[in-house]
């Protein structure tokens, strides 16, 4: 604790235990990639079907997003957190036991979808915004990088699991690491609010009010959900949060598979895709300091051309398509995309603060399930429609430029392309 006479605040031990917890649980759910392709080999279902339990899962989780949000509201962490771990880890359990396109519909579509609701974003970012104020950016951006983290380790981890012992097996551990690790650390660890114990936001020894104003965050009544949407900054939020939305799904559920269908070892894709965690995980939290000290706006236009940029890359990718470009793709959208989350949400706690904020941000994320819904099936549906991610018009840009692509050793690994 912090207090006039020492300097540890537990706050920080939040931010620790946040970074863990979303590490399993945004890990696993990013793995939603290897299962895809680990489903087409197996089944040969067509890529439309095996989208819809990934879509169902962002309907599932967006629909109920603002009840998350209202009783973390009502009942914390340290109750609703262990409840969310239990049903994620149970919705990947028997995921791994599924036989039929229905089977994941209620395993991955359901309670992998609410466990993830329970213990995901929402909570622990209104958490974020109840235990800092001044350092609030940096923070948000901490816990969110435990999900970059996440998505680094556990995609080729799992991808690893899936190619030595298959699919069912390594789901099956998965969902026991989640429910072995989290329930009992966040059980015994968690807090609501820093009065709880005797603290204060961000351990100053000021009254609340007085740490507002030192934030610049000008004190005023506090908003309740109600009011929030009457204003414009509210669907101005919550459209660009399903945008975010659809950008995340379509790339997270098709990217290993757009890079397999170009030539690249499934391991290797997965790796790349880790690559892509690694930048999100060091760009959350710089986006978070730079948005606390020079402001929300610009750092988040910044980081969003980033993006992008990244964007282009995999859009360009192609068999003939030079050995960098995957890496492009990781290296500028994992940095810009880090931009998202960490100044995202603390934007929307400085405008909407208050104990309604969880209710809030849950209902913001509506947007971000329906975007999600609908960039996981379009993929797919473009997919099957056209045969490739990108219409195939009969030409290539690096060979209409020339471009002979390198097949050497430049890049560890790309010698096995085929």
């Amino acid at each position: 604790m912090s207090t006039p006479g020492t300097r540890f605040y537990y706050g920080w031990v939040i931010v620790a235990l946040g970074f863990g917890t979303m590490l399993l649980v945004q890990g696993s759910f990013a793995s939603a990639g290897v299962l895809f392709a680990a489903l087409t080999e197996e089944y040969g279902w067509s890529r439309a079907t095996i989208s819809l339990p990934f879509s169902i899962a962002l309907v599932d989780y967006a629909a109920l997003t603002w009840l998350a949000g209202r009783l973390f509201d009502r009942y914390g962490p340290r109750r609703l957190f262990p409840c969310g771990a239990l049903c994620l880890g149970l919705g990947l359990i028997t995921t791994a036991q599924a036989r039929a396109p229905w089977h994941l519909y209620l395993t991955w579509g359901v309670l992998v979808a609410q466990g993830l609701n329970l213990i995901g974003f929402v909570p622990h970012l209104t958490q974020m915004a109840l235990w800092f104020r001044q350092r609030r950016g940096l923070a948000s951006g901490l816990v969110l990088s435990g999900a970059s983290i996440g998505t680094l380790v556990l995609v080729p981890g799992t991808q690893y699991l899936v190619n030595r012992y298959g699919w069912r097996l390594a789901y099956t551990v998965l969902g026991l690491i989640v429910v072995g690790c989290l329930v009992p650390l966040n059980a015994l660890m968690q807090r609501h609010h820093p009065a709880d114990l005797g603290l204060y936001p961000d351990g100053a020894p000021a009254s609340p009010p007085a740490v507002a104003g030192l934030a610049g965050v000008p004190v005023t009544d506090s908003w309740t959900l109600r009011r929030a949407l009457t204003t414009r900054r509210f669907w101005y939020l919550f459209v660009m949060v399903t945008g975010i939305g659809w950008l995340s799904n379509i790339t997270n559920v098709h990217h290993i598979a757009h890079l397999v269908g170009n030539g690249f070892p499934s391991l290797l894709a997965a790796q790349v895709v880790a690559l892509m965690g690694l930048m999100r995980a060091a760009g959350s939290p710089l986006w978070g300091v730079l948005a606390d000290r020079f402001g929300r706006e610009g750092i988040y236009a910044i980081g969003t051309c980033l993006c992008l940029s990244g964007l282009a890359c995999l859009a360009s990718l192609s068999p003939a398509a030079p050995a960098w470009l995957p890496y492009g793709y990781a290296l500028a959208y994992g940095l810009g995309f880090g931009v998202h989350g960490a100044v995202e949400t603390t934007a929307t706690a400085d405008i909407f603060h208050g104990p309604h904020l969880g209710t809030i941000l849950g209902v913001l994320e509506l947007g971000w399930g329906l975007g999600g819904f609908l960039g996981s099936w379009f993929g797919g549906y473009w997919y099957d429609h056209w045969g490739s991610y990108h219409r195939n018009l009969g030409f290539s840009p690096w060979k209409r430029r020339g471009f002979i692509p390198r097949r050497g050793n430049a890049f560890p690994g790309l010698s096995q392309r085929g």
